[in-house]
């Protein structure tokens, strides 16, 4: 899908089409997921593409950033969820909050998408900026 046809606008406020990139972080690309930050989520600003993109990156593991893009939902001027993407938006959420990760990054995104799903947003942000490698070094 070309930028001028896309109905979703990334989070600088520009068409945006989330999908080649997400098709590209699927089948390896390491300089996907990178991009993926660049255009969903900017200084805790959202667009609707972040929300079209969190089924995929849901299956894909990605949860800090969908926990980012949680965050950015619910700040103020963020569009809001479009009717055809309320339903797989809130299905991939909570697919993803129902499965406790293994690993100690994947599980520290977890915390912070269900801070963030359940209203703890000051929880969420923290969780998202503490080096869970320092915490680990500290408190094994």
């Amino acid at each position: 899908m070309s930028d001028q046809r896309t109905p979703w606008h990334c989070a600088h406020g520009r068409p945006y089409d989330p999908f080649p990139v997400l098709d590209a972080l699927a089948g390896g690309d390491p300089e996907a997921l990178d991009t993926l930050w660049r255009n969903l989520v900017r200084d805790g600003a959202v667009g609707t593409a972040s929300y079209a993109a969190v089924p995929r990156l849901v299956d894909a593991g990605q949860l800090a950033l969908v926990a980012a893009i949680e965050l950015g939902r619910e700040e103020d001027g963020a569009p809001s969820l479009p009717a055809d993407l309320r339903t797989p938006y809130l299905r991939a959420v909570e697919y993803a909050l129902e499965r406790v990760p293994g690993d100690s990054e994947r599980l520290q995104a977890w915390y912070s998408l269900h801070a963030a799903r359940r209203g703890h947003r000051e929880l969420a942000r923290a969780l998202q900026l503490m080096d869970r490698r320092a915490i680990l070094d500290l408190h094994g």
